[in-house]
């Protein structure tokens, strides 16, 4: 089995350096040039099934791949971006501002960072441990796309590598529209390849 992590392509909110988490700004104008660029590449791997998050940059993404490669769309709320309570639509630079200790901590030990009114990273895990098990244990298909979040395949990936999320959250960038590869044989997870965002640059 293939495992194709995606992360969604480019938002208003992210060209706006402005913090999602849980809320639905759309794809930007460079998003969709980026989600038909991706489609593109991804046409190859013969995609039999894509798993999505709900939020609309995902589901637009994810539409752009759909079309292309054919495959149909299992949307998962599990495959959900972290809530980041009161952070979420205001831009680094306020957050910054308005919470410069927390903020510090977010950068330097996410799990730690007590984000006021966020869901909290232990919880966050579980969810996306979930959503996994419901896309590895419930279908046979050999090709499988999952569109989702920075978060939620910083999660993934720093399990399979068995390394801490705050090591691999601080360390590893995850780009709009960046590609990461996992196979799986008998049970067993082999890292092929994280973030490929060389078809971004054609």
């Amino acid at each position: 089995m293939k495992l194709f992590l995606i992360r969604h392509a480019e938002s208003v909110w992210n060209k706006e350096q402005r913090i999602q988490g849980r809320k639905d700004p759309g794809l930007s104008g460079n998003g969709v040039r980026q989600a038909k660029t991706l489609a593109k590449r991804l046409k190859k791997e013969r995609i039999q099934i894509i798993y999505a998050s709900g939020l609309k940059r995902c589901v637009q993404t994810a539409k752009i791949i759909s079309k292309r490669t054919k495959a149909p769309i299992k949307f998962l709320p599990q495959l959900e971006e972290i809530i980041l309570g009161s952070w979420q639509g205001k831009t680094v630079e306020q957050v910054k501002r308005k919470y410069p200790k927390v903020y510090r901590n977010w950068l330097e030990t996410p799990s730690k960072a007590k984000v006021p009114g966020w869901e909290g990273i232990p919880k966050f895990m579980k969810r996306v441990d979930r959503a996994f098990k419901i896309i590895l244990n419930c279908n046979s298909a050999n090709s499988i796309c999952v569109v989702t979040h920075w978060g939620v395949i910083a999660v993934y990936l720093s399990k399979v590598l068995n390394v801490n999320f705050d090591w691999f959250f601080k360390r590893v960038r995850i780009d709009n529209g960046g590609v990461s590869k996992i196979s799986y044989k008998d049970g067993n997870a082999v890292v092929q390849y994280i973030n490929d965002t060389q078809h971004l640059l054609k």
